[in-house]
């Protein structure tokens, strides 16, 4: 069958969908039907710009902030509901008003709800002219990826197409058609004639080679209707080695013909996998993390391969800026060593763990990693013990030091209202704030939520969890589709059964740590805090507002021990080798520990010690003067 992979909004601007171009090099490399691609959501980019008749620049954070900020307020989704079959009574006015109502209280401004309302209104023009277009391929099967805010947009445009034509076959596929929320959309949207559940490769190729849907049912994870009921095949978890680099011809294709595209074009980055499921995931899964569903057993390609994938991708596309988007990077064989050898200027993105030292962090840098998302969530161990993070505070403040000094971009987001939380694990973190503002602040925070496949939903009453149905927002994604919400929503309200601290003092901590962050976000820019190594001398230079204490210059025993603890050290040891070098009394030696644990230059946690300074080496600036001079010499 010949079939068309769509990309529906929201996708990223700046990312090509990989999910289908995967596909699409997958299909060049079989005997079935051509596989194409359409990269719709840059269609609708160009319609709503034109529909609405803005400036093009502030559509562009618009659609960035749907996409990205709001998703856990179902606006994406919302947006393209207009388009879907109604579902028994439903009056469009009450149905914008309630909506605008739940948007405005959850702080969303007045202009942007104005804006959501009007692309609704939009959103079934450009639909009806997509499913048009979409129909005049003469594809046989149109197959949409759903992650995040895709669902309901993909719903319209599959039932659009099916209006027009309805020998077609339309299927879904992603993250919101995993295991029961795929037979959810089955059963919620009689037009949808399949589902793939799980990873597609083998779906794909099963499609693009048969010459009818009766050909597909035996093919892995993918749902059928099969005489008023459903036929579920299982998924197969597949092997990453052999999978193909991604072709993103067609995404620059579209994009080329974009009337904006310089707007888009500089901040592209190529989506590249190098791993599915989660190593740590399979030892022992973050409470609240639903994120790889049926797809937790870690795989990985042989670390030889990153090279290659990245120089094709760049090669091809002129892009030298990469994204990966595995769950996690691999412990060993990740093939950065060889990106770093190989001499070029390609930046990369990858998701870590926290608890990465110098030397990893060293190797990332190296290889060009400039971005990192890593698992931090909170700086409280006892927090972290409760997320079964396997990480420490100490562990998450050494990283925050180690990316700020190698100049690694590090995007984190801070947890709170987790099961089992106490004050004193927020108190731990606000009156750490104060000391760190030098160092990258979260980007949000926020509570624990409950997502599905996460061991809160899995587990709750483990956790001392009570679920409470569906979030909110689903009652405005699927109006109409009371029985099938449960199933075909991601994320739950949720009460804690179990109090372990007066309720009005932990809201109020929790006020009071956001509050604080916001304030660490301002301060962020202005705040310093570095020290610099001389023959028998450290130089450290404080100037983090409010609690900094200007320049000073350490010498013997503060000389030694500052050294020791930078990146980490046991207290114990580095006191009792300081004392004995510089013939300080240990009790004077921890002493002085005290004092600069009390005006927070080091963080104490259990045996070990952290310098929260950063180390300011003016070597990276000399040795690029040098490089070059040498270039010049030679000539």
């Amino acid at each position: 069958m010949k079939l068309v992979l769509v990309a529906p909004p929201w996708n990223s601007l700046y990312r090509p969908s990989i999910q289908i171009a995967a596909l699409v090099a997958l299909g060049t490399e079989g005997s079935g039907d051509p596989i194409t691609s359409e990269y719709v959501y840059l269609d609708w980019f160009e319609f709503a710009i034109e529909s609405l008749n803005c400036d093009p620049a502030r559509f562009v954070t618009v659609y960035d902030t749907i996409g990205e900020e709001l998703y856990g307020l179902g606006v994406g989704d919302w947006i393209f509901g207009g388009a879907l079959p109604l579902v028994g009574d439903s009056d469009e006015t009450s149905t914008r008003d309630r909506y605008a109502a739940f948007l405005h209280e959850h702080g969303v401004s007045a202009d942007l709800v104005t804006c959501v309302l009007s692309l609704r209104e939009a959103a079934p023009r450009f639909t009806a002219a997509l499913a048009d277009r979409l129909v005049a391929t003469d594809a046989d099967c149109f197959g949409f990826t759903t992650s995040f805010s895709q669902l309901v947009p993909a719903l319209a445009i599959a039932a659009a197409i099916k209006d027009r034509a309805p020998d077609r076959l339309v299927f879904l596929g992603g993250a919101n058609c995993d295991r029961p929320m795929g037979e959810a959309v089955m059963r919620a949207y009689p037009f949808v004639d399949g589902v793939v559940q799980g990873e597609g490769e083998g779906a794909v190729t099963a499609i693009s080679t048969a010459k009818s849907a009766d050909e597909l049912v035996s093919a892995p994870g993918i749902v059928l209707r099969e005489e008023g009921a459903l036929r579920v095949s299982l998924p197969v978890v597949q092997s990453v080695e052999a999978t193909p680099v991604p072709r993103y011809d067609e995404y620059f294709r579209r994009l080329r013909r974009l009337p904006w595209s310089d707007l888009i074009t500089p901040h592209v980055a190529l989506p590249f996998q190098m791993s599915r499921g989660c190593w740590w995931g399979e030892k022992m899964q973050c409470t609240f993390c639903g994120e790889n569903g049926s797809g937790m057993p870690y795989r990985s390609k042989p670390g030889r391969q990153l090279v290659h994938t990245l120089r094709e991708l760049t090669e091809s596309q002129g892009i030298l800026d990469t994204y990966a988007v595995d769950t996690i990077l691999a412990k060993s064989d990740n093939g950065l060593s060889a990106l770093a050898d190989a001499e070029v200027d390609i930046t990369t993105f990858f998701e870590v763990k926290a608890n990465l030292g110098p030397r990893e962090l060293g190797e990332l840098r190296a290889a060009g990693v400039t971005m990192v998302q890593p698992g931090i969530e909170s700086l409280s161990t006892g927090s972290l013990k409760l997320l079964r993070k396997g990480a420490t505070g100490f562990h998450n403040l050494r990283f925050l030091v180690l990316c700020q000094e190698l100049g690694i971009d590090a995007q984190w987001n801070l947890l709170s209202a987790m099961p089992g939380e106490s004050p004193g694990m927020l108190e731990e973190q606000l009156r750490l704030i104060p000391f760190i503002s030098h160092l990258a602040p979260p980007s949000t925070v926020s509570k624990v939520r409950v997502d599905r496949y996460s061991p809160y939903f899995e587990r709750p009453a483990e956790f001392g969890i009570e679920l409470r149905g569906p979030e909110k927002k689903y009652e405005f994604i699927h109006p109409g589709r009371d029985e099938e919400r449960t199933a075909l929503a991601y994320s739950f309200e949720h009460e804690q059964t179990v109090q372990q601290a007066d309720h009005e003092t932990m809201l109020t901590l929790r006020r009071r740590l956001g509050a604080r962050v916001g304030l660490w976000k301002k301060l962020h820019e202005q705040s310093r805090f570095s020290y610099r190594f001389g023959p028998g001398v450290t130089i450290v230079h404080d100037h983090r507002p409010h609690v900094g204490t200007g320049r000073h210059v350490l010498r013997g025993w503060a000389d030694g021990l500052f050294r020791s603890l930078v990146h980490g050290g046991r207290v114990g040891q580095a006191i009792g080798v300081v004392s004995e070098k510089t013939g300080t009394p240990e009790a004077d030696v921890r002493s002085g520990l005290r004092e600069w644990t009390a005006c927070g230059w080091v963080h104490v946690e259990g045996m070990r010690a952290l310098v929260l300074a950063v180390h300011d080496s003016r070597r990276d600036e000399l040795g690029r003067a040098a490089a070059l001079g040498g270039r010049s010499a030679e000539r």
